[in-house]
């Protein structure tokens, strides 16, 4: 559940306190109401957690982190949110649309956290982030002629999460989305270190031989994207439908590209709330 209001659990809990009517006379004169157990916020996510199931944290933890550097000596960032407490977490590597790591990302990194997830959110831009789409089509394009970078990127991106003490070196995914959904995808058909991972609206090819992916995927796509054409998606399901494993591909009716993103224009509120259970599940069940 996203962003789950504690302070309303918390209500919801004192609200519970109200006896039920009985048979019995009222009396005109009345006791003052027993006042509202008030809980810390770490109560409130232990009865959260016990209530839902769920996990929730209540506190994490941020930075900016080096964990990578080029051919070339540059150093590359990465935005690292961790759940706090030992652990192990299960981790994520988190790949940008193609906007670059931006503050909305970010925002998705701390989300993921408060599910119990440490998650690194890469930067294949090497410092770099657009605001038109013509700066992204070159960044991205870029990357684009340099797979090889990018994948080195990538994969010190997941030595870095399974070299903290408190992440579980075998339990590392990931989750990307539009160009970092097909990079997310790239991952696991490379075999590079994830065990599940999640491509919101990534590009794939219906050819790719997937015989010897370890990886489960699960892919969220629009059915109104005109980029992925909704026909390649179901040819796409149907070849994952015969390998072995937990492997999942939903279209949702009335979305476009980018309907997961609350600050595009394509946003679906319905498709992305369903498609972020359907995220958090997969996880839980794969990691």
């Amino acid at each position: 559940m996203k962003n789950f209001p504690l302070f309303a659990f918390v209500l919801f809990l004192a609200g519970c306190q109200v006896q039920a009517p009985s048979n019995e006379e009222i009396p005109m004169a009345v006791n003052e109401p027993t006042t509202p157990e008030i809980l810390s916020s770490e109560e409130a996510t232990e009865r959260f957690n016990e209530f839902t199931g769920l996990p929730q944290f209540s506190q994490i933890s941020t930075e900016d982190v080096v964990y990578h550097t080029t051919e070339t000596g540059t150093e590359v960032e990465g935005y690292l949110a961790m759940p706090e407490g030992e652990g192990p977490f299960p981790g994520i590597v988190m790949i940008h649309e193609w906007w670059g790591l931006n503050d909305q990302v970010r925002g998705m990194a701390r989300d993921y956290a408060a599910e119990g997830y440490a998650v690194l959110a890469v930067d294949l831009y090497n410092g770099e982030s657009a605001t038109t789409p013509d700066q992204a089509g070159a960044l991205a394009g870029a990357v684009r002629e340099n797979t090889d970078g990018a994948f080195a990127n990538l994969n010190a991106a997941t030595t870095y999460l399974q070299s903290q003490s408190s992440v579980a070196a075998d339990r590392i995914g990931s989750v990307g989305w539009c160009f970092g959904g097909q990079w997310s995808y790239n991952m696991a058909k490379n075999n590079l270190g994830t065990k599940a991972s999640v491509m919101y609206y990534g590009r794939f090819s219906a050819d790719d031989d997937l015989s010897m992916m370890k990886t489960q995927i699960l892919g969220h796509f629009g059915e109104e994207d005109t980029s992925i054409l909704v026909d390649d998606v179901k040819q796409f399901k149907a070849n994952l439908e015969t390998l072995n494993g937990n492997h999942a591909v939903y279209i949702y009716p009335n979305a476009g590209h980018a309907f997961a993103n609350e600050e595009s224009d394509a946003y679906q509120a319905e498709s992305a709330a369903q498609a972020w259970e359907r995220t958090i599940e997969f996880l839980e069940a794969n990691l």
